[in-house]
């Protein structure tokens, strides 16, 4: 028998379709000027993100002032939460930054490791607590890591050991530079904001600085294939932390504002500090240390 090709088959080979040309297009334009590459990468983020919120058309949205959370039926308490601890937080980064977005963000909660993981290709154990790609943020439900009975203690924990703060943060630096920056950078910053706002610090036994450090240029090119991952973002983070407590935070957005002109992450850097990136990342060490 023939197969009757329903409406929504039909709009999802649309969506599949006009993904695949994005791509196409996405890989056509890398070799083309910045501000084609700028457009075709927001065209890119914006299919991404039609096609998260298509996918997710079925789950309960809850609206607020600036983002819109989907989660589950039955899972409201922490979606509330969820959203409470977005909106929280979005002023005090938006606005030091210069981040200007229209649109609710959305926010996509799993109530599983699992199912958080499979959207990324991840193993079923890794233990992120939330991501951001593609103009969406998705976070793992916080009754699946809070153990607290307590309700006022369970949203405390959230707010100050949850990741909103953290991948809101990766939002703003992704929109305001369209793109054009590297990962220790994106993770320097997220941290930070969550240091700032939180007073959170990720810090491991394996990210001593007391052993050989990774150079920037290596971490520009394979901060995911680092061996030493802590090492990795306990040094982004201290190269973000120094450039705003010795340069001061109004240098982070003048380092925003030269990679969103098309700068590459060394330039924008050498243009934002008046340092040559050699001396920027002795000096950033040499502080580093000092605060260990």
């Amino acid at each position: 028998m023939p197969q009757i090709e329903t409406t929504n088959t039909k709009i999802n080979k649309f969506i599949g379709i006009t993904l695949a040309a994005l791509l196409i297009l996405a890989a056509f334009f890398m070799k083309m000027p910045y501000t084609i590459k700028n457009t075709s990468y927001t065209l890119f983020r914006e299919g991404m993100r039609q096609k998260a919120l298509w996918s997710t058309k079925t789950m309960t949205t809850l609206n607020g002032d600036y983002f819109k959370v989907r989660y589950t039926p039955g899972n409201e308490q922490d979606a509330t939460l969820v959203l409470t601890a977005a909106e929280r937080f979005y002023s005090p980064i938006a606005e030091k930054y210069g981040y200007t977005g229209k649109g609710r963000i959305p926010i996509i909660v799993y109530n599983s490791r699992a199912d958080l993981n499979r959207n990324f290709g991840w193993e079923a154990n890794e233990s992120a607590m939330g991501v951001y790609w593609a103009g969406v943020i998705r976070v793992l439900s916080p009754q699946v890591w809070i153990d607290e009975a307590d309700p006022e203690m369970y949203r405390e924990e959230f707010i100050q050991s949850g990741p909103m703060a953290h991948e809101f943060t990766h939002l703003v630096v992704d929109y305001i530079t369209a793109g054009n920056y590297t990962r220790w950078f994106t993770e320097g910053m997220a941290q930070y904001e969550e240091y700032k706002l939180t007073g959170f610090e990720f810090d491991s036994l394996q990210a001593t600085l007391d052993q050989p450090l990774y150079p920037l240029a290596e971490m520009n090119l394979h901060f995911d294939d680092l061996p030493n991952q802590p090492l990795a973002y306990r040094q982004s983070y201290l190269a973000v932390r120094y450039i705003a407590e010795v340069h001061g935070e109004d240098v982070l957005k003048e380092v925003l504002k030269n990679l969103a002109s098309g700068n590459k992450m060394e330039i924008a850097l050498e243009k934002s500090l008046g340092v040559k990136m050699k001396n920027f990342e002795e000096n950033y060490q040499n502080w580093a240390k000092t605060i260990e």
